[in-house]
């Protein structure tokens, strides 16, 4: 049974969307990068104690639609080639391939034995389902973590479906199944070449609001306006010449870049929530039970539901995943430390939590879904007799 069916259109559709989308968005990012390396180059005579030189080069214009139309399908390429690699380092972070791994005890030999057993049986589902899916099985890696969950990472030419070890434990075969169809629907669907780029625009841009941050942390000018508690070494780090024009430059670009991280990210989140109701179709297409995907849905979500606020994780691999777990188990402090920069931090996490959707539609809905779906798959059994 493929998974082509009366709303392929739709899947078409919903794919050319989140395209358009994530197009538009690069569109505005390569004029706000634009327009702030034109700041940058204004702001450039205070590096040699000329103030009265400033901004004079201009915030001429005229350039901006050439730089839009030429760089915007530049940053599509660098999406699709880093967004890949980018993915799978922060999935497979920790745990990668079992060969690559160099046991230091007869207890990591013993895990890493499980883990590469575990590996081919997942790797002969997988084959198995491609199959059936009539489409090419992508590369099978496994994740040593404590979290059940999965994910594909793909761009033209290599896809890779992830797993975590605590998902292949945690599920009966049936259920494990559903889920494997489940990752192989978002790779027939295409739509996970273009999740997997749209993850590189929020993290590139939180980053360079980290960035931006982090100068104001280590800037001796605002160490002395705010009276933090920084070290001699991190007041002095940035401190000369370049102070004035680095603590105005971050003072520009953090509420831009801030504005561009969430509204990318939101963007980001809302993709992950479209593509979602089609993968769980796509799973019954291939393994054609809904009550062995709906079976999956609740033994994750009923036995090893996080304690965690889920739309406060980190943005990343999670977006990708069956169920908006993080991959890691023990994702750490991202509120920063104590004083200013500590409460810059929770402000930030805050904010992310009160204004950003969900990755993912709610449980239940999708449950109801499934469940209506095996309703129907009743109702024509019995009407075969």
């Amino acid at each position: 049974m493929g998974v082509t069916g009366p709303h392929t259109w739709r899947l078409r559709a919903r794919l050319l969307v989140l395209g358009v989308v994530l197009v538009a968005f690069d569109a505005v990012a390569v004029a706000v990068a634009y327009g702030l390396a034109h700041l940058a180059v204004g702001l450039a005579p205070l590096l040699w104690s000329d103030p009265g030189g400033l901004f004079s080069v201009g915030f001429g214009t005229g350039l901006l639609v050439p730089v839009v139309v030429v760089g915007t399908p530049l940053v599509l390429v660098a999406q699709s080639v880093f967004g890949y690699r980018m993915t799978l380092r922060e999935g497979l972070s920790g745990a990668t391939d079992p060969s690559e791994t160099t046991p230091d005890s007869i207890a990591a030999m013993r895990r890493k034995i499980d883990r590469q057993d575990a590996v081919q049986s997942v790797r002969k589902r997988v084959d198995r389902l491609a199959h059936t899916a009539d489409m090419a099985p992508p590369d099978v890696s496994i994740v040593e973590s404590a979290t059940p969950n999965s994910f594909v990472a793909s761009r033209p030419g290599e896809r890779t479906l992830v797993v975590t070890t605590a998902l292949v434990e945690a599920l009966a075969d049936e259920e494990l199944d559903a889920v494997l169809a489940h990752e192989l629907a978002h790779l027939k669907h295409g739509d996970s070449v273009v999740m997997t780029a749209a993850a590189f625009l929020p993290t590139v841009t939180d980053r360079c609001r980290a960035i931006a941050v982090g100068v104001l942390r280590r800037s001796f000018l605002t160490a002395w306006l705010f009276d933090t508690d920084g070290s001699a070494d991190a007041r002095t780090l940035i401190a000369g010449q370049f102070e004035i024009a680095l603590v105005v430059f971050a003072v520009a670009v953090l509420p831009v870049v801030a504005v561009l991280s969430l509204a990318s990210t939101a963007c980001y989140r809302l993709l992950s929530r479209i593509r979602e109701y089609a993968a769980d179709a796509g799973a019954v297409a291939i393994c054609g039970s809904p009550a062995a995907m709906a079976s999956a849905l609740e033994t994750l979500t009923t036995d090893h539901r996080p304690d965690g606020d889920l739309r406060a994780a980190e943005t990343g691999v999670r977006e990708l995943c069956v169920l908006p777990h993080s991959i890691e188990d023990d994702p750490g402090d991202s509120g920063g430390s104590g004083g200013v920069a500590g409460r810059i931090g929770g402000g930030w996490a805050n904010l992310h939590a009160r204004l950003l959707p969900g990755s993912h539609p709610d449980i239940d809905d999708r449950l109801h879904a499934l469940r209506d779906r095996q309703a129907a798959v009743d109702d024509a059994d019995e009407s075969t007799f």
